[in-house]
């Protein structure tokens, strides 16, 4: 039995062997490539971008769509660095990792005598071109660049007009797409963001992360059971990164044996899992809108917000309407306050809009209903006592109806099914509304 854990996490793939899916991604990428095509990847943070990019970058992956080493450079440039950097900084890196990529050494070219000039790099990539090969720019955290305050329209389309020129292409990763991540309007204006075909890259396939957890464990002595994988896959999605969290303590808790694969077991992973998961999770909250959290809340919302969601792979659209992407995403997002919404089990309670969501559908209630149900949701799993709900229903307001409050908790349970059982009876004392017990 292996004594390293194969499920890592903290940084991107850099091993070729450990590099898994997106072969259709790299096809799409690599077909505009062939026809001098520049690309646009876009996807949330840790779904895998910069992998993809040192992936795009070794020659191996790239030989069996006819894009040779010998007939074309690809350089890989790391934004992150350049965010606050004049023109004369992103120059130099971009000649460089150009140079670095083809090989050649600071004194290969006599007419480069200042290297943080457009110059310098326009001379660098005329050299490669006359000798007949074609230079590919990875810009990586491309956000960074775009955002650059430093950085004025005419330096992007100095950029732009080295595509004509040399037929350089560009492939840029970022989180969101380029129109929203620019410093102004008057960039965006900018030719340069003009030419750019737009591939998301979002979450593995039910298949690919099955594959991904068999080609971790592969020579590890450690087997996962069908049902182990399941749970898995149900409780962090098929996202790249969270997979490899959820593996790593699974597979620590069975080389350990720690889990026996039953179900009971198996909940017992939960925690460290979400404990791990949640400093992301709390990233990808913290960047959405008000309006944004409010959508992932009630899973329901104007077009443009849920778009953005499903962007993010937050959510995903089914038959039914959206659901959470993960379980843990769906815990997440219950523990987290909203104004104006009440989060309570299945139930989102909007006191503002006066609606009410239980797993993305909104339930038909009487103002009656709702106000009973809110006031059970703000004490969620503690009995309220009747004469507490009865003023919050109907206020001080005395009626000679000592079954009014029964009669009401009938009706509001049939609103609300199938989740009706969520609402229970202590007899003599009051209501709860919590989990039952199956």
């Amino acid at each position: 039995m292996s004594i390293y854990n194969p499920f890592f996490h903290r940084g991107a793939i850099r091993r070729a062997e450990e590099f898994h899916g997106r072969e259709e991604q790299i096809g799409q990428i690599l077909g505009l490539f062939h026809n001098g095509q520049s690309v646009s990847v876009v996807g949330p943070r840790r779904i895998g971008k910069s992998s993809l990019l040192l992936h795009l970058r070794r020659p191996s992956t790239r030989i069996e769509s006819g894009i040779t080493p010998e007939e074309t450079v690809v350089a890989l440039v790391d934004c992150q660095e350049l965010g606050g950097s004049p023109p004369e900084e992103v120059y130099e890196a971009l000649m460089t990792s150009v140079m670095d990529a083809a090989g050649m050494k600071s004194g290969d070219s006599s007419g480069v005598e200042r290297p943080g000039t457009y110059r310098s790099l326009d001379i660098i990539l005329g050299e490669i071109y006359r000798s007949g090969s074609s230079v590919i720019v990875l810009l990586d955290e491309f956000e960074l660049l775009a955002a650059n305050s430093r950085l004025t329209p005419y330096f992007f389309a100095r950029l732009r007009g080295l595509t004509t020129k040399y037929g350089l292409a560009y492939l840029t990763a970022s989180q969101r797409p380029l129109f929203d991540i620019t410093a102004d309007e008057e960039i965006l204006s900018s030719p340069f963001f003009n030419i750019f075909v737009t591939l998301s890259l979002g979450l593995f396939s039910r298949r690919e992360a099955l594959e991904l957890i068999d080609k971790r464990l592969k020579g590890t002595g450690i087997e996962f059971s069908d049902e182990l994988c399941e749970h898995l896959i149900a409780l962090v999605g098929p996202h790249p990164f969270f997979l490899h969290i959820a593996g790593y303590h699974a597979y620590n808790a069975v080389a350990e044996k720690r889990i026996d694969g039953f179900k009971g077991s198996l909940n017992d992973l939960d925690a460290s899992i979400e404990i791990e998961s949640d400093s992301h999770l709390g990233y990808l909250w913290q960047n959405l809108s008000s309006e944004e959290q409010y959508c992932l809340a009630i899973l329901n919302g104007p077009v443009d917000p849920m778009r953005q969601l499903e962007q993010q792979c937050l959510v995903e659209l089914t038959d039914d309407g959206y659901t959470y992407t993960s379980e843990i995403l769906k815990r997440f997002v219950r523990r987290q306050s909203v104004q104006g919404i009440i989060q309570a089990g299945p139930f989102v309670i909007d006191r503002q809009r006066h609606q009410v969501h239980a797993d993305g559908r909104e339930l038909s209630l009487t103002t009656s209903q709702f106000d009973l149900l809110s006031r059970l949701g703000q004490q969620s799993g503690q009995v309220v006592p009747g004469s507490k709900l009865e003023i919050a229903v109907w206020g001080d307001a005395l009626l000679d109806d000592p079954d009014r409050l029964k009669t009401l908790i009938k009706r509001l349970r049939r609103a609300i099914d199938p989740f009706d059982k969520w609402i229970i009876s202590e007899r003599g004392v009051g209501y709860a509304l919590r989990e039952p017990d199956f």
